[in-house]
This record gives structure tokens, C-alpha cells and sequence, in this order.
């Protein structure tokens, strides 16, 4: 798999309580891991470029030392101030791995494997979560086994 991007466009525009499942596998040894919630791609930037508008970039970062991170940030043309935590959702890169994302009214929601817990992470939203366009994975990731666009009102738009 290319390093960057995979890319799945929403079906329609996210909306609150709605939820992205994914499910994949990092190469043995990955360094780094992005998931993006992407704005509208101008025509002239090109798909191996980052793009001007990112709601929400979730990455975590693994260290020689085995330690990781979780960094969380937005891009609107430049990218804003990071907030860095500790990695709580995937230890073992050799695992296969689920995050799930949560639209809620105020923030993003992260959650590890299923959503019958807290969630490991909350972002504030920073851009406006109906002009999320598409989801796009980056980096050290060596398969992507599912993404799925769970609504929670299928019909409304």
C-alpha cells in the first residue's frame, strides 16, 4: 500500500452521533499512523499532498524506545497547535486493530475496539463537521480490512 493516502469519501455529510468504524493493520514496524477528516480537496492539490482543511487528524507516533504518542490536530491551510497524549488504544503494532469515531455535538469521540466504554480520546471540534468530505489514512499501514459509515438517522441529511 502507497504511504499516502487511502482515501474513502462519506456517503453524505457526517452528522452528530454518527460513527466511523475502522479496522486494519500497521506494518510490524510502523513509525507513524494518521487517520484525517478532510474538507473538500481543491482541484489543483494533488492526492499526494496534504489537503488545506483538516477537521480532525488523529496520529500516533511510535518511538525506537517503544514508547508512542497520540497527537491530535487540525489543519486550516496551516497546521494549528498539537495536542500531544499518551497512546492508550494500540500497543502492539503486530496486532490487527478497530478505532471508532463518534460525531458528537461538541467533539470528536475515539474509541478502541468497541464503544461500550469511555472513550480513549475527545477532540473539540474546530471546523464545521457537515463540510467533512472524506476520511483518509496515512503513513505505516499495511491493509485496511474495513471502514464502515454507521448513521444513526440513515435518511437525514
Amino acid at each position: 500500500m502507497s504511504s499516502r493516502p487511502f482515501v474513502a469519501q462519506f456517503p453524505r455529510s457526517p452528522q452528530y452521533d454518527d460513527e466511523i468504524l475502522i479496522r486494519g493493520k500497521l506494518k510490524n514496524n510502523a513509525r507513524t499512523f494518521s487517520v484525517n477528516f478532510c474538507l473538500p480537496r481543491p482541484d489543483q492539490v494533488p492526492a499526494e499532498q496534504t489537503p488545506p482543511h483538516i477537521a480532525y487528524h488523529f496520529k500516533t507516533i511510535f518511538h525506537d524506545d517503544g514508547s508512542s504518542a497520540v497527537i491530535h490536530n487540525w489543519k486550516n491551510i496551516v497546521w494549528q497547535a498539537e495536542d500531544v497524549v499518551e497512546n492508550y488504544w494500540l500497543f502492539d503494532r503486530n496486532e490487527k486493530f478497530t478505532l471508532i469515531f463518534r460525531f458528537h455535538e461538541e467533539v470528536f469521540k475515539v474509541f478502541a475496539e468497541d464503544t461500550q466504554h469511555t472513550p480513549e480520546y475527545e477532540f473539540a471540534h474546530q471546523l464545521p463537521l457537515n463540510m467533512v468530505q472524506s476520511i483518509e489514512l496515512w503513513d505505516d499501514i499495511e491493509y485496511v480490512e474495513e471502514i464502515a459509515f454507521k448513521y444513526k438517522n440513515p435518511g437525514g441529511d
